[in-house]
């Protein structure tokens, strides 16, 4: 999949119908085996971070998170790998989810290419060495804090900041992007200082800043893309806890990573329809391209290097360009290859209209262990949520709103401001936090019904701002 061209269907093995008339065992967390069908939870699904309702247990990430989320689930008596369902409660385990640093930080491996221009050998050779030569890896693994980020400021607060922030840096990464068109030195100190004012931003409140990567033109997504690459990989980064140094290093890797891009063809990197197998050989170009770029500027782009040419290789070694197995990919280049194809397929495109998040990341799913790394990629749903602050949606009552800010455990259930009344007519906004909805404070007519396109209702992103002032009005009933 390019950039999330290529898109797969969606469902459980079973229709909610079917489980309902099935037989319905309750087993325990701790003893569960692979291969049971989980029908229920002990819980609401919208409160996990699980796309399928129903689904076989078939792998430890899965087990990992129903373990983190659950006491005990329900399962289908199929009379096969079954166990009692008199099993005390207490004895259920719930552990916090640990993510493996299951790869090298950055590898280095990079396509060996031929003086003669556009072909590439899938044979991968190490930084330093001749080409041909024995990979060699840096030990060292992305090191993760020892405490969880807390927010600093409220997202109100934050908002203001975030704006100037991110304003600034759309005019340094056009700058940067037209000197990587014309094979200038790239100015690494403007990229360091923009992917520095994201992370501080970031690790004040992420989500004034993921809003911020909401805001998007057609016309100019190749410099918008790589802005909402750096961000959303640093707010992906916090959520895992790396530690500060590594989430400035993620962010460069998540600005840089398509610089190659600009090396394209503009009338194939522009083209509205379906492109020819030759376009797509040169557009796959855009990694070597970009690890060339990044190599010509003395060396001080070096993790950013690997991830501009592996951000497209895959674990089940499918990728391009040298088509590398799973645990040669850096774990810098597995997690920037799930943030790159979200915002593409969140973003309208020369080619195809922009998908909602949820879609976008049930796509993700589907992926996972093949195109995705498995673990980051539900650990990504998480750390995003469905309605990620900044996506514009409609409530069960017909209103209108904004999503302001979201919560750790309960993404389904966000803060929003409203904007339009259930006849979809403007009205003085309100903030309101959806979560009061789960202790009956607040009617359910007020959960989110679907999400809408940017500028639906007359709601604009770009032209409404959040302002200090603004505070919780009185919570509707």
């Amino acid at each position: 999949m390019e950039d999330g061209k290529e898109r797969s269907g969606f469902g459980g093995e079973a229709s909610k119908d079917k489980l309902v008339s099935e037989n319905l065992v309750r087993v325990s967390v701790g003893q569960l085996q692979m291969g049971m069908f989980i029908a229920e939870l002990d819980r609401p699904w919208l409160g996990t971070p699980f796309l399928l309702q129903g689904f076989r247990l078939g792998d430890r990430a899965q087990l990992k998170i129903l373990e983190e989320y659950c006491q005990h689930v329900f399962v289908i008596d199929d009379k096969k790998n079954l166990v009692s369902n008199k099993v005390n409660k207490s004895n259920a385990q719930t552990r916090p989810v640990v993510l493996k640093a299951s790869g090298e930080r950055g590898s280095f491996l990079v396509a060996g290419v031929l003086e003669n221009k556009g072909t590439m050998l899938n044979k991968p050779v190490s930084k330093g060495f001749p080409r041909g030569g024995v990979k060699t890896a840096i030990p060292r693994k992305i090191s993760r804090s020892l405490t969880v980020y807390e927010e600093k400021v409220s997202a109100i607060d934050e908002h203001p900041v975030a704006r100037e922030v991110h304003n600034k840096s759309k005019t340094v990464i056009t700058k940067l992007l037209h000197s990587a068109q014309f094979g200038q030195l790239l100015d690494t100190g403007a990229a360091e200082e923009v992917v520095a004012a994201y992370t501080q931003s970031v690790i004040r409140n992420p989500d004034a800043m993921i809003w911020m990567s909401k805001i998007k033109h057609e016309h100019e997504y190749t410099a918008e893309h790589c802005l909402n690459v750096c961000i959303l990989a640093i707010a992906f980064g916090r959520h895992l806890n790396f530690a500060e140094n590594e989430l400035k290093i993620l962010g460069l890797c998540g600005l840089l990573h398509d610089v190659g891009k600009m090396k394209v063809p503009p009338e194939i990197l522009d083209k509205r329809e379906p492109l020819t197998e030759a376009e797509f050989i040169v557009m796959k170009r855009h990694t070597v391209e970009g690890y060339q770029l990044l190599s010509e500027n003395g060396g001080k782009f070096g993790f950013p290097t690997d991830v501009a040419l592996n951000h497209h290789e895959r674990p089940d070694s499918k990728g391009y360009p040298a088509g590398l197995k799973g645990y040669e990919i850096s774990e810098y280049a597995r997690v920037i290859a799930i943030v790159d194809a979200y915002d593409a397929m969140t973003s309208d495109r020369c080619y195809s209209k922009a998908l909602a998040p949820v879609d976008a990341q049930r796509i993700i799913y589907e992926n996972r262990g093949t195109q995705f790394d498995e673990e980051y990629a539900l650990q990504f749903m998480k750390a995003i949520g469905p309605y990620p602050p900044g996506t514009i949606v409609e409530l069960r009552n017909g209103m209108v709103a904004i999503v302001l800010a979201g919560r750790r455990k309960f993404r389904h259930l966000p803060t929003i401001v409203v904007l339009r009344d259930v006849n979809k007519k403007p009205i003085m906004e309100m903030v309101v936090d959806l979560h009061l909805t789960d202790s009956g404070e607040l009617s359910k007519e007020f959960l989110i019904k679907k999400s809408l396109r940017d500028g639906s209702y007359g709601v604009r992103l770009e032209d409404y701002k959040v302002e200090l002032s603004a505070g919780l009005i009185d919570t509707p009933r």
